[in-house]
């Protein structure tokens, strides 16, 4: 059996088979859980991909997820702050906008009297 000691100890990236499966642990994983689909069109998305590669659905998928978790790592992410700061800038500025001298109403932009009945 492999004990979270063992783990820690492991190279990477480590291999075994167990029976008829074989296992791809890597270090930084605190726990190993499998995946499951129950999308079909994404089922259907990963095995189309499989089948186009030659390789295995789960070959696939990880090839896949690599790319994605590459490319966002590279797009520079907001942190909390700086959005509400940018929120905050459009809010200002949106309170700048001069009020019009003869604005419609609520009512008259929705379309309805001062008794509620629809004028259109």
């Amino acid at each position: 059996m492999v004990t979270l000691g063992r783990l820690l100890s492991l190279p990477t990236r480590w291999t075994f088979a167990i029976g008829p499966y074989i296992y791809l642990l890597y270090k930084e994983v605190e726990y190993i859980m499998a995946l499951s689909i129950k999308n079909m069109e994404v089922e259907q998305l990963a095995r189309e991909l499989a089948r186009r590669r030659r390789v295995s659905v789960t070959e696939a998928i990880r090839q896949s997820l690599e790319r994605e978790v590459a490319r966002e790592r590279l797009v520079p992410r907001d942190k909390g702050d700086d959005l509400f700061r940018r929120l905050m800038a459009i809010s200002d500025s949106a309170g700048q906008i001069p009020k019009r001298e003869n604005a419609m109403t609520e009512d008259e932009i929705l379309g309805y009297d001062e008794l509620g009945i629809p004028t259109r």
